[in-house]
């Protein structure tokens, strides 16, 4: 892990010394052939992770399944997830990292954005392989069986994504990612006696290195939020907004195409599937849900840094986990 202190000022340091968790060790120890130790075989009679970090699990309708079905729609969840942590480190991290690293910065920042990078593509690597052993049958040819991009969108993001001065909601966006990825981790290590030993071992992996990447994100921050101008800022918020209510508080594309997974195994669910979508797209309008993906209890050092900025309260009904200090209690 690099130092901070050269490329930092010393009153952003001192947050990114305070904000890190205090529950989560900084040198986490790593078994470096804890992957290769493990059971050739992925053991299908477990969960793949913690049931309430499920989309589904919010619905009246979750009651209803099974638990063979539960267990199914559990483990079909948790390879999205893989999808969704390597499609952010190959279509943003990739993009945005890079741009930086093409340009002069502090040395000892820019080794560390090298690190942070290198450590992407490991763990993309590492997802992968998990979800291809999983299910070859969704990732022989391809590394999204869930995420679907059109083709348009997709070029609109890597263009942007390769202009992150411009857009440095991204960094946001990044942020975000990274510190819930923690928030995760810890879940699944939490109940790692009763998850697959396969998933478990890839999250310890990946808790480990992201304890880092939440450090480098506020560093990258640091560096780039308070040269863009007022308007820019303020134009960037509304982006990030926008993408947050569209792509990750509200269910829709994704969670329909993982129903429609659960239900073509299981046949006799199919006469309810209309409803299982209703409720799903439902969640959308259910605050205990929304307020569940991106809460003070799990990136809290986002809205700590929300709140430094005045125009992040335009993010608050994208965002409604998000209250803006001095308005809790109202």
């Amino acid at each position: 892990m690099f130092a901070l202190t050269s490329c930092l000022h010393p009153a952003q340091l001192w947050l990114v010394e305070r904000d890190v968790p205090d529950d989560i060790p900084n040198n986490m120890p790593i078994e470096a052939t804890e992957l290769r130790s493990l059971p050739e075989e992925i053991d299908f009679s477990r969960r793949f992770m913690p049931d309430e970090l499920t989309t589904f699990y919010f619905t009246p309708a979750y009651s209803t399944l099974n638990d063979a079905q539960r267990l199914r729609y559990n483990q079909l969840n948790a390879l999205y997830f893989n999808e969704q942590t390597m499609f952010f480190e190959k279509t943003l991290a990739r993009n945005v990292l890079g741009h930086f690293l093409a340009r002069p910065m502090p040395g000892e920042l820019k080794a560390g954005l090298q690190q942070f990078l290198d450590e992407e593509e490991k763990h993309t690597a590492m997802f992968q392989r998990l979800n291809r052993q999983c299910a070859p049958e969704f990732y022989a040819r391809h590394d999204f069986y869930f995420i679907h991009v059109p083709p348009v969108a997709a070029r609109m993001l890597d263009g942007i994504s390769k202009c992150p001065q411009w857009f440095p909601f991204l960094l946001w966006l990044m942020h975000l990612q990274e510190e819930r990825a923690l928030f995760y981790g810890k879940a699944f290590l939490n109940s790692a006696d009763s998850l697959e030993p396969h998933f478990v071992a890839v999250q310890r992996k990946h808790l480990a290195d992201e304890i880092g990447h939440v450090r480098w994100d506020e560093a990258l921050l640091d560096w780039v939020w308070p040269k863009a101008s007022p308007l820019l800022r303020r134009i960037n918020v509304q982006m990030l907004a926008w993408m947050m209510s569209e792509y990750f508080t509200t269910p829709k594309r994704t969670a329909l195409r993982i129903m429609a997974a659960l239900v073509k195994e299981f046949p006799a669910l199919q006469p309810r599937y209309p409803e299982y979508c209703r409720q799903l797209r439902e969640l959308g309008n259910n605050l205990v849900y929304r307020r569940s993906l991106y809460s003070p209890e799990n990136v809290p050092i986002t809205f700590k840094r929300f709140d430094a900025w005045p125009e992040f309260r335009l993010i608050v009904r994208a965002m409604p986990g998000y209250v803006p200090q001095g308005e809790q209690g109202r």
